[in-house]
């Protein structure tokens, strides 16, 4: 890659000159650069087909999102033949140089929760980041009260699109599906978790984590064996975030918000909640009817009822979900799932277990009982090794 100082890029809505290499690796280099709106981080490919699929991946993903907690996105063009990503140039340096100390309770949960509001943020829009940990985030200006995740190139966005490969990163910081090919927003869970345990402890979590990621520990990870400080309150946070088994987590990063600043959830689960793509969908019926929109939905997501039956629609450009994808209905007072017969499958983490609930095309399955909180994966494809299409979280006080 011939780049230096000096060398000129011409973007969709701008140009730009590289001032200073600001790092690289195998996938390619950062650089910053002057633009006439100021000063830019380009990030250009390397000369290979995977690099250049994992930053146009990570250009269409940007380009959709803008929160005050993840990088910006501002142009993208071509250099030789290779893309580039221009985006908001953060002054400051990543969170693993930043702590070289454990941080007090009050600056590490600040931290957690900047990173989890972008969190709740992409999980409402079906994007799930896969890569959350201390180099990820930077802190401008060096503030931890000030922080931004950034390094979208490993996330998931729509399966039929998505760069299909298990993201693993050293240190704890993956949640150990991952090496099994499987993500969803509970995975960003275990990593903010384990992100959370740095900022206490200055330590990687994997110090704490015998048997990972081949099997659980034998006793819970303990932030308060590096920190006597740490209360005992937040260890129970970090402790349920990193929790072995996906469905035993927050099952949203608002959850986990929730939990970090001591605010006692409302009663809603009373009645049963299924909550897909930022939305939550209070089941005071007795079924529940999900599947692809059709002409005439708008949003995201939309609900409607008939009669005593909930219809929930999501817009899916690619038809990887049926116009009557799965049911949830209720029975004898307990909950249950089946698969109305999709094209694409329906799998359910409950009770510890992962299960697929599928009978055929056209076939509905035998149901499924749902535990008190279960995680539900809309769209495999042919087997459970691929990436969910979209991921929904069912959860209720108790068997009602």
């Amino acid at each position: 890659m011939s780049l230096a100082p000096g060398t000129p890029l011409q973007g969709r809505r701008g140009s730009y000159r590289l001032t200073a290499l600001l790092g690289k690796g195998g996938m390619g280099e950062v650089w910053l650069a002057d633009s006439p709106q100021g000063a830019v981080a380009i990030k250009i490919a390397a000369n290979n087909p995977t690099a250049v699929e994992k930053l146009r991946f990570e250009s269409r993903i940007l380009r959709e999102l803008r929160h005050e907690h993840i990088v910006a996105y501002f142009d993208e063009g071509e250099y030789r033949g290779l893309p580039f990503l221009a985006m908001e140039y953060v002054k400051g340096s990543n969170l693993e140089r930043v702590v070289s100390a454990p941080l007090d309770e009050r600056e590490a949960k600040a931290a957690a929760v900047e990173i989890l509001l972008a969190l709740d943020y992409i999980h409402s829009r079906n994007v799930i980041h896969r890569d959350v940990k201390p180099k990820n985030v930077l802190a401008r200006g060096n503030n931890i009260y000030s922080c931004v995740l950034i390094d979208f190139g490993t996330a998931a966005y729509y399966n039929v699109a998505g760069i299909k490969e298990a993201v693993i990163s050293p240190g704890g910081y993956t949640a150990p599906e991952q090496y099994s090919f499987r993500s969803s927003p509970q995975s960003d869970i275990w990593s903010v978790g384990a992100l959370l345990f740095y900022l206490l402890t200055a330590k990687h979590p994997q110090e704490a984590l015998p048997g990972y990621p081949n099997r659980p520990p034998p006793t819970p990870i303990s932030v308060r064996r590096f920190n006597r400080d740490v209360s005992e309150e937040l260890e129970t946070v970090v402790r349920k975030a990193m929790a072995w088994n996906p469905s035993d987590r927050y099952l949203s990063a608002r959850e986990m918000i929730e939990a970090i600043e001591g605010v006692t959830p409302a009663e809603v689960e009373e009645v049963p909640v299924l909550e897909v793509m930022g939305t939550s969908i209070r089941i005071d019926a007795s079924a529940l009817v999900f599947g692809r929109l059709t002409e005439g939905g708008r949003g995201r997501v939309n609900v409607r009822r008939e009669g005593d039956v909930i219809y929930v629609g999501v817009e899916d450009p690619y038809n990887w979900i049926s116009r009557r994808h799965f049911e949830i209905f209720r029975s004898g007072g307990r909950w249950y799932i089946r698969d109305l017969g999709s094209l694409n499958r329906t799998a359910v983490q409950t009770g510890g277990k992962l299960i697929e609930v599928w009978a055929g095309r056209g076939i509905e399955s035998q149901p499924v009982e749902l535990g008190e909180r279960a995680v539900i994966y809309i769209a495999y494809g042919s087997s459970l090794n691929n990436q969910p299409y979209v991921v929904a979280t069912f959860r209720c006080k108790g068997k009602t």
